[in-house]
């Protein structure tokens, strides 16, 4: 065999192996916990408000009666009725990011992303606790006002802006009209099995439902897209804007409520899927 084939050979198994994509190192979940637990510090130009990931997953997302994270990735990838796609966990992530963070998404296959996955990972074997029982009252404003005023202002300020004691609950600091928390059943329940924080008096039902009535006219961020939700028209009933599904189904919208401009688009790194249905 001529000398230069031998050497052409010889260098073919390298340079076979070099055209290989090279797999994404695993993520380091301390430094995502760092993450979720310090988000518009490490992550400033990705922050949309002042809230932090564990804000609502209290305890680092262990905490049984706080929408926990015990197990979540076992449950990813999966359909949503909201987006009206199936999910992956990074997605899901974003999502939050974009929603309760009123933030920018991140590339779902950065070193950030991976963090903060691979400390969701760490929780995977971890049970999942029942849900707790779901306030479903309705609420009075008025009541809700003195409410909060003689119980929840001392942590979050009178003004709803937020102390160093609670994040904020309305404003731009706050979560935007497309979180889940914006959904009058979901913020009565999370007042109801967790604040005060300090536990200093218990709520009752009642009471919870109507501090969320209260904190939830409030005016907060908008979430650019949230009509496209729900595109099934199964929007659940106490979501706080309407859907074009919803107008489509003729179910009736709920009445507008106020909105701020928006601090930074929510997907201008992370384009969103094409919206489908099953």
């Amino acid at each position: 065999m001529p000398l230069f084939l031998l050497f052409l050979l010889m260098a073919l198994p390298a340079a076979s192996q070099t055209s290989q994509p090279r797999a994404a190192p695993p993520g380091d979940p301390v430094r995502g916990l760092a993450l979720l637990t310090n988000f518009r510090d490490s992550l400033p130009r990705h922050s949309g408000n002042g809230l932090r990931c564990v804000s609502c997953h209290l305890e680092n997302g262990t905490r049984a009666s706080a929408m926990p994270w015990l197990g979540s990735v076992t449950r990813y990838p999966r359909f949503r009725a909201r987006p009206g796609y199936e999910e992956t966990m990074e997605r899901r992530v974003n999502e939050c990011i974009a929603r309760s963070l009123a933030g920018r998404m991140l590339h779902e296959d950065s070193r950030e992303m991976r963090d903060m996955v691979a400390y969701l990972e760490t929780l995977r074997d971890r049970p999942r606790p029942s849900g707790v029982d779901t306030v479903r009252l309705a609420g009075n404003v008025a009541r809700g006002r003195r409410t909060y005023a003689g119980t929840c202002a001392r942590c979050h300020g009178p003004n709803g802006q937020g102390l160093p004691t609670g994040p904020a609950l309305w404003g731009t600091g706050s979560f935007s009209i497309g979180a889940g928390m914006a959904r009058q059943s979901l913020f009565a329940t999370f007042v109801r099995h967790n604040m005060p924080f300090d536990h200093a008096v218990t709520l009752t039902d009642q009471q919870a439902a109507d501090v969320a009535a209260f904190v939830l006219v409030q005016p907060r961020q908008d979430h650019p897209g949230k009509e496209r939700d729900w595109p099934k028209g199964d929007a659940p009933a106490d979501i706080a804007y309407a859907t074009t599904g919803t107008r489509a189904a003729g179910r009736t919208v709920p009445p507008a409520r106020p909105l701020l401009r928006r601090r930074v688009a929510p997907d201008s790194l992370a384009p969103m899927p094409a919206r489908r249905t099953p």
